[in-house]
């Protein structure tokens, strides 16, 4: 189905936190394995050109970016995951760790939300807490 996606994402970094909110247009579309989330990256997430999709089933999201700045971030529900993640910025070797990954879609839409660890050199650099609410496009 044609979606609004609504992305609010909080980042921690040393005690500060940044907040940034998203609304664009993309899909929702149910998989073998649960669900699909699409959607294109615009100026204001500095990744203009690059598609964002979210593979969605039990305990487990695969965050996979083409075009501009390709790159596949895995988050699986209390485990710990070694990636590479490209940014505007360059390639990171990045380790995550998902303490929370939730739910509740359907054909009209729902609800996704996950909280994670980055980590690289060792340490755990900043937390993260995503909640992406989609509806049906009218």
């Amino acid at each position: 189905m044609n979606a609004i996606i609504k992305i609010v994402g909080t980042q921690t970094v040393d005690d500060e936190k940044d907040v940034i909110e998203l609304t664009t247009s993309g899909t929702l579309e149910q998989s073998a394995e649960g669900w699909q989330l699409c959607y294109r990256e615009s100026e204001a997430t500095g990744m203009e050109g690059t598609v964002t999709t979210l593979d969605l089933s039990p305990g487990k999201l695969s965050l996979m970016r083409t075009g501009s700045h390709p790159s596949m971030l895995i988050l699986e529900k209390n485990r710990r995951h070694h990636c590479n993640y490209q940014t505007p910025y360059g390639n990171i070797d990045l380790g995550t760790y998902t303490s929370q990954l939730d739910y509740d879609l359907s054909q009209q839409g729902g609800e996704v939300s996950f909280s994670y660890t980055l980590g690289f050199n060792g340490g755990i650099n900043s937390a993260h807490t995503i909640h992406i609410t989609v509806q049906e496009e009218m």
